[in-house]
Order: structure tokens, then sequence, then C-alpha cells
């Protein structure tokens, strides 16, 4: 085992994994609101029908 050579220095890959975590980030984050505001529109828009069927019945 003492007879092995330790390898030289490896590739510095740190620019390259922190750049793709932003990316990944960046677009989770954007489905997370999109998905967010889609349920908020979706919640919105019931209360809103509700809302104009009750104004329809007290007339």
């Amino acid at each position: 085992m003492r007879n092995h050579k330790h390898p030289g220095r490896v590739e510095n890959y740190t620019n390259a994994f922190l750049g793709s975590v932003a990316v990944i980030l960046f677009m989770a984050f954007w489905v997370i609101a999109a998905v967010f505001g889609f349920i908020w529109v979706a919640i919105t828009t019931a209360i809103i029908d509700i809302g104009i069927k009750q104004l329809n019945r007290t007339r």
C-alpha cells in the first residue's frame, strides 16, 4: 500500500457546481411561485364565483 503514489491535484469544479445550483434554485423557486400563484388564482376565482351566485340569489 505504501508504494502507491497519490494522484495529483484534481480539477476544481466549484464554480461550475455553484453556477448549476444557482440555475436549479432559480428554476425551483420560479416553479414554486407559479404553483402558488395558480392556487391563489383558483381560490380567488372560486370565492368570486360564490359571491356572484349569492348576489344573483338575493335579486
